[in-house]
């Protein structure tokens, strides 16, 4: 009898969990429109599923809504990517059940990024919602970025619209197509050029990427779009000199965008330039300190290798302090507890 008793107990447990997990699946199913089964790869497995929903906050309606890309990150190499559809949901698949790193993008600028700790089972979800002063290419209130604007003709805005809605699609080659067609009319569309060059790069064209952002900069040299993906293109490609070269010239045209202090500092972190690497870093966090939480890590191991330690204990409580439900928020407290200020 007892032997029943604990049988149907246990019943009741895995069905239990079984309905929470795969009412999630569910939802993320409905949101997408994919076709993915209920639960699937939640039992067992050395693959899973990352899904989610972005929210964007505006006070104004934008007047074209933002390409929302998530990308999956492990050891430095991006897995794979989605595109949120038009309610914010997406959906990567078979991603290896492995500690890694969750970017958002909005229309190319990053503009979250989030530790991966992978579950022994089960599908993570990450939901996010991004505020109005992470949107890129908004700027301050009533300034309006001109390098954002290009005066198409009719036939020429359709053509962009219609690259945006492949992007949305998922659509790749698509997106190129139409883009092929919009440059042959306007082979001065500088702002087509980088956004062709974005589409081979998020593909792993490097050769094309970068030939696209030189056209684009042969046009217009102090466009600041194809400066921060050129020279995250060289960051990728760890050719740092030429990074380093090309995102100090995104940080001057921008001098208000996180995104090009954090990848300007990263790349003078790997040529030894620490002192210029700290400057920018610390550029990066007070333009955004909540997007960019995760630089104080940096800096922590910037200062933890020069033997810096209370610096380092510094930049380990204020992250900490952003994110308060780090996985490896016992880490940092040993080493802070093993460091005390002198």
């Amino acid at each position: 009898m007892n032997y029943i008793k604990y049988l149907v107990i246990w019943l009741l447990i895995v069905v239990t969990f079984s309905t929470y997990v795969f009412g999630q699946d569910d939802e993320t199913r409905r949101g997408t429109g994919l076709p993915m089964s209920i639960g699937e790869n939640v039992p067992r497995g050395n693959r899973m599923n990352v899904s989610g929903q972005i929210r964007t906050e505006t006070r104004e309606k934008l007047e074209h809504p933002p390409v929302v890309t998530v990308i999956v990150s492990i050891a430095g190499a991006a897995i794979d990517k989605a595109i949120a559809n038009d309610k914010g949901y997406y959906l990567i698949r078979n991603v290896p059940r492995e500690n890694g790193t969750i970017i958002v993008e909005v229309d190319g600028n990053e503009v979250v990024r989030q530790p991966l700790i992978a579950s022994p089972m089960g599908n993570p979800r990450f939901d996010f919602t991004i505020s109005r002063p992470q949107l890129p290419g908004q700027g301050k209130p009533g300034v309006v970025r001109v390098d954002s604007m290009y005066d198409r003709t009719p036939q020429n805005k359709a053509l962009f619209q219609q690259m945006i809605a492949a992007q949305r699609a998922n659509d790749s080659r698509r997106a190129l197509e139409v883009l092929n067609q919009l440059l042959a009319n306007d082979p001065k569309d500088y702002v087509s050029w980088t956004e062709a060059g974005t589409i081979y790069f998020k593909g792993g064209s490097l050769d094309d990427a970068e030939a696209c952002y030189f056209k684009a900069l042969s046009l217009k040299k102090d466009y600041f779009a194809a400066l921060l993906n050129l020279g995250k293109l060289y960051l990728g490609r760890k050719s740092f000199d030429n990074a380093a070269l090309v995102l100090a010239n995104a940080a001057k045209v921008d001098p208000d965008s996180a995104d090009a202090h954090h990848y300007l500092g990263e790349s003078y972190l790997q040529i030894r330039k620490g002192n210029a690497a700290q400057f920018h870093y610390n550029e990066a966090i007070r333009l955004a300190p909540e997007a960019k939480a995760e630089v104080h890590l940096r800096l922590a191991s910037l200062y933890d290798a020069a033997k810096m330690k209370d610096k380092a204990v510094t930049e380990y409580k204020k992250f900490l302090l952003r994110r308060p439900d780090y996985p490896q928020r016992k880490q940092l407290e040993s080493y802070i507890s093993d460091n005390p200020s002198k």
